[in-house]
């Protein structure tokens, strides 16, 4: 029996608790009941919106309790979400597009992109999309789903980041990082990193990538030089940041590595085993914190499946 959850842990209150509190495990605060296969989750604050990949539909919680608001059928095979400041927009990986939807869940506006999209990131008015089978990411304008670009990077684009004047790319299967301009989409570079980057996030000044292989996370400038190597637990999947500290989920680790911006490891959270249970456990983020809301909750998903696992394989195959 297939078990369709999401699942919150306390990480809100843990990173306003004084640093012994923080050091000890996160216990699941709820379980909520989503779809099939949730897959990407975003905010806009007031609502969760989870997409169920196996259901082809997004499911609307209300974020100050988890209850289910509605359920709404989208593209097929949805697997990320984005919150653009003022629409909900969806990647259906197998229907080639994305969907633009309002925060009662109304379709206002479907668009094409490439083939494979498995990862949106909303910023300066524009969404981007990763389409992971043609190499690509394409820019619109988030005001109207216009495409402003598409552009070639790296095998199987997955996560985004930006420091306001680039786009930065983790492509899995060429263990490099692109660097685009965020204006018009040009490469400015592109850095080796480690084995099967995931994802990424940038501080104010430096990148950290996970490196789902190698088990680690690399700090780099924005021009691409290494300013340390750090172990993370096994198969980091997301890096996130927030108030000095880069939180690390480890998917085969079922932790989240802590990390000062210099590297240091400040322990980690302990969450329980995923995929033995078959749950969805996204990790709450920083609601009201002035950050990009519920982050860890969007990149930290976990998508179980009776066999075979997603997981079984150090590179992933499948978004």
């Amino acid at each position: 029996m297939r078990v369709n959850q999401v699942i919150i842990f306390a990480l809100l209150t843990m990173l306003s608790a004084p640093a012994a509190l923080q050091a000890q495990t996160v216990t699941a605060a709820a379980g909520f009941r989503v779809g099939l296969g949730p897959e990407g989750v975003a905010t806009d604050g007031a609502s969760v919106f989870v997409a169920n990949q196996f259901s082809n539909t997004v499911t609307k919680l209300r974020a100050s309790d988890g209850s289910a608001v509605g359920t709404y059928a989208v593209g097929h095979r949805p697997v990320a979400v984005a919150f653009d400041g003022a629409f909900f927009w969806v990647a259906n990986y197998l229907s080639n597009n994305v969907m633009k939807l309002d925060t009662s869940g109304a379709i206002v506006g479907t668009y094409a992109v490439g083939e494979g999209p498995g990862g949106l990131f909303a910023t300066n008015g524009n969404i981007w999309v990763a389409n992971r089978n043609s190499d690509t990411v394409t820019k619109l304008r988030a005001s109207d789903g216009l495409t402003l670009g598409t552009y070639e990077v790296g095998l199987r684009p997955v996560s985004m980041t930006t420091d306001g004047e680039h786009i930065y790319v983790t492509n899995n299967n060429s263990d490099s990082v692109t660097k685009l301009n965020a204006s018009n989409g040009v490469v400015v570079g592109t850095f080796a990193v480690g084995d099967g980057p995931f994802g990424i996030a940038f501080d104010g000044s430096s990148l950290w990538v996970a490196n789902f292989g190698s088990s680690n996370v690399m700090k780099l400038s924005p021009d691409g030089m290494l300013a340390g190597t750090f172990k993370a637990g096994d198969g980091p999947l997301a890096a996130v940041f927030s108030a000095g500290v880069v939180y690390v989920v480890n998917n085969g680790g079922d932790s989240v590595t802590k990390l000062s911006v210099d590297g240091t490891n400040l322990g980690s959270i302990a969450v329980d085993d995923l995929r033995s249970e078959r749950l969805i456990r996204p990790l709450k983020s920083f609601v009201g914190r002035g950050l990009p809301a519920f982050s860890l909750w969007r990149e930290a998903i976990f998508s179980q499946r009776s066999a075979p696992s997603i997981f079984s394989s150090r590179r992933f195959v499948e978004p």
